[in-house]
């Protein structure tokens, strides 16, 4: 058995110290696990550039490949 930094020991029985149980209690409580829907926005010009780029990169990868 090994110290942990909180004091407490580490047992290597193969116990698990929370159930299933557990968790989905705390699933339910918590107010950040509900769905929220996803509202459309505008796209920033610098994300419209990247995927521009990556897409014009993926083209470019396939023409070479294609042509090569």
């Amino acid at each position: 058995m090994s110290e942990r930094i909180d004091g407490e020991q580490e047992r290597d029985d193969g116990e698990w110290r929370f159930s299933l149980a557990d968790l989905e209690e705390d699933a339910e409580e918590d107010p950040v696990a509900e769905a929220r829907p996803v509202e459309p926005g505008s796209p920033s010009a610098e994300n419209v550039a990247f995927f521009l780029l990556g897409a014009l990169g993926a083209v470019g990868v396939f023409a070479l490949l294609l042509v090569g």
